[in-house]
Parts: C-alpha cells; sequence; structure tokens
C-alpha cells in the first residue's frame, strides 16, 4: 500500500490568496516556540493546540503526529535560508559559505534541538525517515550538487568528479559530528573540510 504523504504542501495560491493560510501559520508559530522551549520530547498536539487556539482535529488533518509537526517546523527554517551563492568567487568560497549556514543553523537552539529530536525516530517511523530524506536531506544534496557542477563547468573541479560521493565528503562529516562525535561544528571544520574536498576534486 502506497505511503500517504506526511503533510500536505500547500497548493498554488491564486491571484491576491496568502502562500500560507493564517490556521498553517499560527500552528508552525506555536510548534516552533514549544521545540525552541521544550525539545521534540516535551512537544505535544495537545500543547500546540493550547498556544496557537486551534482544534486538535484541525491540527490532525494537516499532520498526522507531533513528529511530522518537528519535521514541517525544521522545513520551515530550512526555507528561510538563502540559496546558494553559486557565483560567490570561487567553488570553494561557494562551498564555504554554504556550509557555514548550515552549520550556523545545526548550532542553533531550534534547529539542533529538532534534528537531535527527530533522528532517534527515523530508525522505526518509515514514513518520518521518508518525509526527512525527501524534504531536508534533498533539499541539502541538490544545493550541494548545484555548487559543484558550477565548479565543474567553471574548471576549477575535474569533468569525471563523482558528485555522489562528492556531496557524501561534504556533507556527512557535519551530521556526523553533529549526531554521532559530538565534535564541534565551527568555521574552522568547515574551511578544512572543503579545502580536503576541494584538493581531492581538482583537476590533477
Amino acid at each position: 500500500m502506497k505511503a500517504r504523504r506526511l503533510f500536505h504542501e500547500p497548493r498554488q495560491p491564486g491571484p491576491g490568496r496568502p502562500r500560507r493560510s493564517a490556521t498553517a501559520h499560527a500552528i508552525l508559530k506555536a510548534t516552533r516556540e514549544i521545540l525552541a522551549r521544550d525539545g521534540v520530547h516535551g512537544l505535544t498536539v495537545e500543547g500546540v493546540a493550547e498556544r496557537s487556539g486551534v482544534a486538535k482535529t484541525t491540527i490532525y488533518r494537516r499532520w498526522r503526529s507531533k513528529k511530522d509537526l518537528a519535521l514541517a517546523a525544521l522545513l520551515e527554517v530550512i526555507r528561510e535560508e538563502p540559496a546558494p551563492a553559486h557565483r560567490l568567487g570561487s567553488t570553494r568560497a561557494a562551498l564555504t559559505a554554504y556550509l557555514g549556514q548550515l552549520i550556523k543553523n545545526i548550532n542553533s537552539r531550534l534547529y539542533g534541538r529538532i534534528l537531535r529530536g527527530l533522528i532517534s525516530e527515523l530508525a522505526i517511523d518509515p514514513e518520518l525517515a521518508r518525509g526527512f530524506r525527501e524534504q531536508v536531506l534533498a533539499r541539502r544534496i541538490e544545493a550541494s550538487r548545484v555548487l559543484l557542477r558550477s565548479g565543474i563547468e567553471r574548471g576549477e573541479l575535474r569533468p569525471d568528479l563523482d558528485l555522489e560521493v562528492a556531496v557524501d565528503l561534504l556533507l556527512g562529516p557535519i551530521y556526523y559530528r553533529s549526531l554521532m562525535s559530538g565534535e564541534p561544528l565551527t568555521p574552522g571544520f568547515i574551511d578544512r573540510l572543503v579545502r580536503s574536498v576541494m584538493e581531492w576534486a581538482t583537476p590533477s
């Protein structure tokens, strides 16, 4: 049986129609406020309903659980990020700027709490894991691919570069430090990471 969507994407707005309904905005605003204070484990649909003034039944029509609410809140944070600046001087500068923004978010109280709170649920909730891959990781992967392709076009990276491996080398250490080793994510680490990948990816 085909798995249903984790939550509904809003339809394209017509002329004069707001992009997101006031109800959805109120729900997600309340969700983010609770997550920032209490983390994923302190989030409840009841608490969101009380804080937002929206009925629980209305919330459940959009999101099936508190985990989906947390994922939706994470996506809201990601949507506020600036697009990768692939014309920013050089590929190294563009990658450093993009990954710097990523670790800034991960190090923030809200983003970090949501990410670490959800990670234990991904192994036991296939639908949540699929939503995380398709709507969070896929954005990171595609943004990294855009920057790498631009580097290839400019001759800064070798034309036969394995993009899949290159993306893994860029993103893997960040999520490993964030979710497993506990080592700090700093601008200095990003500089070293990008430099190492660039040395491997540069034409010989």
